[in-house]
């Protein structure tokens, strides 16, 4: 015989006759009964190899054929009990040909589920284990239809006989020996067995224990190395970048970011928890942040894109948890405000009012939190600059004097919030600038600039050196606008030298580069007021460098590309025709081009970007008549007084004054004289002004002259 044993069973208890096989195959017989006489032969040291069916047949072979030679070469066939088994044809006639083969006594069952003889109980015949070949003896014609058996099972079922005695009895069974010999020497050897088990597992133990201990050293090790990681990413996003921001290194600071993100880089991102993945969106917007300081706005906006996503999530994971509010909410506001650097006033505002929402749930959550409170106090600032934007200058004063209220309740408690009141005092300038309340608006800078100079350490606060330059950059501005051009000299001297030494501690940050252009232009325009032009001409000739390198940094920063750079056209094309000479004039073109494109792709410019562009199609228009083209002189004088005409009807007078300048040009002298009247009704007294003034006062001069001949 080729097997001891042939097992069959149902497809759906393939599970347990590959468990009963394995057992039987590794079962080591008794060593003591090994080699003994019984009547079915000498006992041997292991019953293998057992034949299961639907495993041992090679592929391509005849099922039939394969199976009936299985079943010759095996001394005993073992059958799978179930009601799947009871259901199986297959198994049925696997036990019918072996019964043909080796006769009855040669059929062993191992009951795995149902009940045996449950087709003689009325309402449970579904339960029957036992196929009908294995319930009834076989007729001389080969059928299972004679006389009934009463075949006694091997039971695996927990309430039956177990799996281990299960398998003594089909050992037994198979070699000819008792069960209870059989149980009582494997219980011996299971004895000795376990007395070497024993002994080994004391020695395993002591080795297992020590191995513990070093692998609980090594757990809590590594586990206190990933605390004091996390650990230091914090200190690093939090404590040591506010002692770098004063510093003002973009290196430094996006050095700290990198080294967050190459830290979580090496981690499987599914794996994090909700403190590491917050922890890398604050990495994520400190690296957006300075990305957007050296005017790379796309990798900016990538970087906050990526932190908003992982924000979200996190959020949607735990609504109700403020930290996550509080990490979402940075990344909307950084993506709207790339939004508002491009101009994209709508897309801004819609992000700029999520952020406000997101803040009020923080100060329902928890109203006494004063750090949620300055986050509304940043939500109301942030909507009135895109108000301020809009030319809504009442509701933005609105919106700044909530901002206000909230800085003014908690500043008592919190010292440094004189920066945040500096910066907020800013923007009511502005507000009321746009108002047009000049004195107002140069009182809140001043205001703003006492604030900023009793700052703590403001000498070497590189944050606060800018805002202060900054102060001054639009104190000297706003002297001028009132016709004070001498007053207007020291705050402009003081802004550009300001910003010149913060772009010379960092030349990479480009915020603190623009903010130097815009002082310098400032500074000229002051020194041609008090006709100083040879040094204003030189002011505006060191600024182009720096107006270049920003536009070629990033081209879709709307304040760079349109004030920026139309302030610096304008000035640098003015004197030249002040001065009689002829520069090329493709840049003037080429400008107004960005800007039409601009406007194309749904960009709104502030009134202040207005003016200025209308600036640029005035001395355009200038230009060409004086080269003897009035089509084209025309043509750019009525563009200047498309653009001027909207924000000049709202009573902004740069615009008003620019349009009044431009109907002289366009020969409407008495429309002129009105925007003038209006204007002079104000207290605006920008040069420009003062230039409609004598350009009115000229043109009635040639009328006089022409009625006197």
């Amino acid at each position: 015989m080729k097997y001891w044993a042939f097992i069959s069973y149902s497809h759906r208890d393939a599970a347990v006759a590959t468990t009963l096989q394995r057992a039987l195959e590794t079962y080591r017989i008794p060593r003591a009964l090994v080699g003994g006489e019984t009547p079915l032969g000498p006992v041997p040291d292991y019953l293998k190899p057992v034949f299961r069916d639907r495993a041992e047949m090679q592929a391509g072979t005849d099922l039939k054929a394969s199976v009936r030679e299985a079943l010759a070469q095996s001394r005993y066939l073992l059958v799978v009990c179930s009601p799947d088994a009871a259901r199986s044809p297959w198994v049925n006639q696997e036990i019918v040909e072996f019964k043909r083969l080796a006769g009855e006594s040669r059929v062993l069952a191992v009951i795995a589920d149902g009940e045996p003889f449950a087709s003689r109980m009325p309402g449970r015949e579904a339960e029957e284990c036992f196929p009908v070949a294995l319930r009834f003896a076989l007729t001389p014609e080969g059928r299972p239809e004679g006389e009934a058996l009463e075949p006694i099972a091997a039971d695996l079922r927990p309430d039956g006989d177990g799996e281990r005695l299960a398998l003594l009895k089909l050992v037994g069974g198979m070699i000819g020996v008792g069960v209870d010999g059989l149980v009582r020497r494997d219980a011996q050897r299971r004895a000795r067995r376990m007395a070497i088990v024993a002994a080994a597992a004391l020695c395993g133990m002591a080795i297992t224990t020590t191995l513990t201990v070093f692998a609980v050293k090594a757990r809590n090790d590594a586990q206190l190395q990933r605390a004091q990681a996390e650990s230091l990413i914090e200190f690093m996003l939090v404590d040591l970048r506010k002692r770098l921001n004063p510093v003002g290194k973009l290196d430094l600071l996006d050095s700290l970011g990198e080294k967050a993100l190459a830290y979580y880089s090496g981690q499987d991102a599914e794996r994090l928890d909700a403190g590491s993945l917050g922890r890398r969106s604050r990495a994520m917007h400190l690296v957006g942040e300075i990305r957007e300081q050296r005017g790379q706005l796309d990798e900016a906006l990538a970087a906050f894109n990526s932190a908003a996503d992982t924000t979200a999530t996190l959020l949607d994971r735990a609504p109700d948890d403020g930290k996550r509010i509080f990490d979402h909410a940075q990344s909307v506001y950084w993506v709207g405000y790339i939004a508002w650097q491009r101009g994209q006033r709508d897309t801004a505002l819609k992000a700029f009012l999520e952020y406000r929402e997101l803040a009020q749930r923080l100060v329902r959550m928890d109203p006494a939190n004063a750090d949620w409170q300055m986050e509304t106090a940043y939500a109301s600032q942030n909507l009135g600059v895109v108000q301020l934007d809009g030319g809504r200058a009442d509701e933005a004063l609105r919106s700044f004097s909530e901002t206000r209220n909230v800085l003014a309740r908690l500043a008592p408690s919190r010292p440094a919030l004189t920066y945040d009141a500096a910066e907020n005092q800013g923007w009511i300038a502005k507000a009321l600038e746009a108002a047009n309340d000049y004195e107002g608006a140069l009182a809140a800078q001043r205001a703003r600039l006492a604030l900023l100079v009793g700052t703590p350490d403001a000498t070497k606060d590189r944050q606060v050196q800018q805002q202060i330059s900054n102060a001054n950059y639009e104190m000297g501005r706003l002297e001028l606008a009132l016709g004070h051009p001498q007053a207007a000299l020291a705050p402009a001297r003081a802004a550009a030298d300001g910003t010149e030494a913060l772009v010379a501690s960092d030349p990479s940050n480009l915020f603190w580069l623009s903010e130097s252009a815009f002082a310098r232009l400032g500074w000229a325009e002051v020194l041609a007021a008090l006709g100083e032009r040879d040094a204003a001409r030189t002011a505006v000739e060191r600024s182009l460098p720096e107006v270049a390198r920003l536009l070629a940094s990033d081209a879709t920063v709307t304040n760079w590309q349109v004030k920026l750079r139309g302030r610096a056209l304008a000035l640098q094309y003015g004197f030249a025709l002040a001065d009689d000479r002829r520069p090329p004039l493709p840049e003037l073109r080429s400008y107004l081009d960005t800007v039409r494109r601009l406007e194309g792709e749904g960009t709104k410019f502030s009134p202040d970007q207005a003016a200025v562009a209308a600036g640029v199609c005035l001395t355009l228009g200038d230009l060409e008549e004086r080269d003897g083209r009035p089509a084209a002189a025309a043509a750019a004088w009525k563009e200047a007084a498309a653009r001027a005409a909207p924000f000049a009807e709202r009573d902004n007078f740069p615009s008003l004054t620019t349009l009044g300048r431009i109907k002289l040009r366009l020969g409407e002298v008495a429309e002129a004289r009105t925007l003038a009247a209006r204007v002079g009704a104000s207290k605006y007294r920008h040069p420009a002004y003062g230039d409609l003034v004598a350009e009115i006062a000229a043109v009635r001069q040639q009328n006089n002259e022409a009625r006197g001949r």
